[in-house]
């Protein structure tokens, strides 16, 4: 949304409050502006309940699986300062745009004209840009908290030490502060919001190796070095601010040229006209000029695919001294050539995130719209010429990792690369710039700015760098054909995100976006038509009949219509069930988990019948369901797809174990189905798939609009369709189950055994 400044608003709201500073009438606008639209707040509040749920969820597996309590000490304190450090540095578009994007809204000048002065100015936008950071920093981190004390109380007990944890929240705050201070400083100075967010990574990166830095000291116990890191990043806020308010001149910014210096005073040549070849070709050349014109990005770029490399090995080389066995981190070679390529290629999606909607925002969407190229080529042209940067980076950072293990480490290399297996790492990188830039570039068709698709990115990057550092234990055990499911689903992905974009841009639909306003009671009014009477996906709004919510025509009619409409999802969560249930059998045959043979040991002790065991199965099942589904959107339905997978996978373990400890007696896998799966599982799994098919819908409704859908109508149908599902038939199932499972499963178990 843009921010319009007005002399005579700005006079007016000075005049009603003499008492407040100056400054404060910016900072009051921009904070009212940005905690009061919806497109900036929903995208972080869905990561901020997204992260700390799967740092969480991944932190308790690892404590629980280990059986050693005693690690919560040193994991708990570290999860909280990631959890509290990523939102903030995905929040950091509102700074990195503070005085960039004015000037690409064309609203500097009026900006610059208001009667203050220069340092109280730039403390009014400094002090502006905070808001986002700090929420989102703060939001996490309360999640995190709230999830840890609801449940595991016992790691809660252990972990949470009053003054440690004061300390990290004092830290988090300090860099957060490090990061948008030095965020507007680098805005007061570029001319483009893409420059700005290209170099941002000479604040992140750093930051990012002091997390790295604190991480080690809390893992060993040093806790008076980590008040030193943060005593320091106090200092460093200071000289920032103190820097940034010296350094700030409205008539440097004014006087400033408004196209970016050519190289070597070589002036590129801009007009399509001078563009030879094909339609996508020519999009793509333009895209890349427009890119690679600009020496402070390019430099930037160089500069990472420098700096990654050199610094993973020298960290090879610090680390190799310690080590019994040099040869034992040979399985991470690998690992750490994706790695250091990935960060380059994350960076260099600015120019994806921004590929449609900085065109809006640099008024160019109207000269761009009239070329004379079908969508499709158009489309096509600008994912080429924001692909390709990122790839050459990408890749150029992986090899050169590679080349310099080969050379300054050759016997480690010799043992952990190969021919087949640097093919194999640079198509993995490729597939991974493939999802990322697709995913971009969709997303930018449907933001209405730059600060909009940048946030919404997270749920492009979240989920790939989940996705990669979960392949991690299979680089350990070199187990690459499980590296290839891996990049299957991920160039999956990719051709859905391609689908996507393809089918759902419109240059006529991106143009008339640019002036159109959306407010939640919209969003509200659509809603309730959807919710109150079902109609066919892609059905237009006038064809709604407009008929109250009915819960009897809901059941006589509506469910059957809408299972029938759901059959595809449902198939896909029946799909996750069976494979999960094969993979859980085959792992049964090569991994032994000590916990679950204890409780293989006295399965013939169940539980007994209780009320309390009901209701906490109860809450347990409605606890993952709810997230999982809420998370859909934000995952494009990969944790709806993971619960009947995770489901049938524990399932098909236990009847796999109990296989390989006879199959008889109380190790038949008939008897465990029967006593501890059958009485509730009737009612109780069904449920699941419903629930799962629902969340698949929402991630899917992010691909694609169906009809005359646009993809923001087709969301609004599928939670809709879901909240009423979940209200009237999977809540009331749950529950029944659950009574089932507290007060029924014990009784049959004991008749089983």
């Amino acid at each position: 949304m843009m921010k319009r400044f007005s002399l005579s608003r700005s006079v007016s709201a000075t005049s009603t409050a003499r008492s407040l500073p100056a400054w404060w009438v910016i900072t009051r606008r921009e904070l009212r502006d940005t905690l009061t639209d919806w497109r900036l707040l929903i995208p972080l509040i869905m990561l901020a309940l997204a992260l700390p749920l799967l740092v969480a969820s991944a932190m308790l597996v690892f404590i629980r699986f280990t059986e050693q309590l005693e690690l919560a000490t040193q994991i708990v304190p570290f999860a909280i300062l990631l959890v509290g450090f990523l939102p903030a540095g995905f929040s950091l578009i509102l700074a990195l745009e503070s005085f960039a994007g004015e000037r690409e809204r064309q609203t500097l000048e009026t900006l610059l004209a208001m009667p203050l002065g220069d340092r109280e100015l730039y403390l009014a936008k400094l002090v502006a840009a905070l808001a986002l950071p700090l929420l989102g920093t703060l939001l996490s981190q309360l999640v995190f908290s709230a999830i840890l004390w609801l449940f595991a109380v016992d790691v809660a007990l252990v972990a949470f030490q009053p003054l440690r944890v004061m300390l990290l929240l004092a830290l988090v705050m300090t860099m957060a502060l490090v990061m948008v201070s030095g965020a507007v400083i680098i805005s007061s100075h570029v001319m483009t919001v893409r420059a700005a967010s290209l170099l941002s990574s000479l604040i992140l990166v750093p930051l990012a190796l002091i997390v790295q830095l604190i991480a080690f000291l809390i893992v060993g116990e040093r806790w008076d070095l980590v008040v030193a890191v943060w005593l320091g990043l106090n200092a460093l806020v200071v000289l920032l601010v103190q820097t940034g308010m010296r350094s700030f001149s409205r008539e440097e910014l004014l006087a400033r040229e408004q196209l970016r210096r050519p190289w070597f005073g070589l002036r590129p040549r801009r007009q399509i006209t001078w563009f030879h070849g094909g339609p996508i070709w020519v999009i793509a050349r333009r895209e890349m000029i427009e890119i690679t014109r600009d020496w402070r990005s390019m430099m930037l770029l160089v500069f990472l695919t420098i700096l990654m490399p050199t610094g993973l090995v020298a960290g090879i080389h610090a680390l190799l001294p310690r080590l019994d066995d040099p040869l034992a981190i040979a399985p991470l070679i690998p690992f750490g050539g994706v790695l250091a390529g990935f960060v380059p290629i994350s960076f260099a999606l600015v120019a994806a995130l921004e590929s449609f909607v900085g065109e809006r925002e640099r008024n160019t969407l109207e000269s761009l719209c009239a070329l004379p190229v079908s969508d499709r080529q158009l489309f096509l042209g600008k994912l080429v010429g924001t692909l390709t940067i990122p790839l050459v980076t990408g890749l150029a950072t992986q090899y050169l990792f590679y080349g310099m293990v080969a050379f300054g480490l050759p016997a480690l290399y010799t043992d952990s690369m190969s021919p087949d297996l640097l093919m194999q790492m640079g198509l993995l990188t490729v597939t991974v710039a493939l999802a990322l830039v697709t995913g971009a570039v969709s997303l930018s068709i449907h933001a209405g700015s730059v600060r909009e698709a940048s946030l919404l990115a997270s749920g492009i990057l979240l989920p790939t760098t989940a996705l990669l550092q979960t392949q991690a234990p299979y680089f350990i055990a070199r187990r690459f054909d499980v590296i290839w499911l891996a990049m299957l689903a991920i160039f999956v992905i990719g051709l859905a995100f391609l689908r996507s974009g393809l089918q759902t841009f419109r240059r006529a639909a991106i143009f008339s976006r640019s002036r159109e306003e959306i407010g939640l009671r919209r969003l509200w009014q659509v809603f309730r038509r959807f919710f109150n009477e079902y109609q066919p996906a892609g059905t237009p709004l006038y064809a709604y009949a407009g008929l109250p919510f009915s819960p009897v025509r809901f059941y006589r009619y509506e469910l059957l219509a809408l299972l029938r409409e759901l059959r595809l999802p449902l198939a896909v969560s029946l799909l996750a069930a069976i494979g999960g249930f094969g993979f859980g059998w085959i792992q049964a045959r090569v991994v032994v988990f000590p916990a679950v043979e204890r409780a293989l040991d006295l399965i013939a002790v169940g539980p007994a019948p209780s009320l309390l065991l009901a209701l906490f199965v109860f809450f347990n099942n409605l606890r993952v369901s709810i997230l999982s589904n809420l998370l859909a959107p934000v995952s494009l339905g990969v944790f709806p797809f993971l619960v009947p997978a995770t489901v049938f996978a524990q399932i098909g373990y236990v009847c796999g174990r109990l296989i390989e400890r006879g199959g008889v007696g109380l190790d038949s896998p008939i008897a465990f189905l029967v006593a501890y799966l059958l009485p509730h599982g009737i009612i109780e799994l069904p449920v699941f798939m419903i629930s799962a098919a629902l969340g698949l819908r929402m991630g899917a409704a992010l691909l694609t609009a169906p009809g005359e859908f646009t993809v923001g109508e087709n969301l609004l149908w599928a939670v809709a369709q879901a909240v009423k599902v979940w209200l009237l038939l999977i809540a009331p199932l749950v529950l029944l189950a659950a009574l089932v499972e507290g007060l029924l499963t014990p009784l049959v178990i004991m008749w089983v055994y």
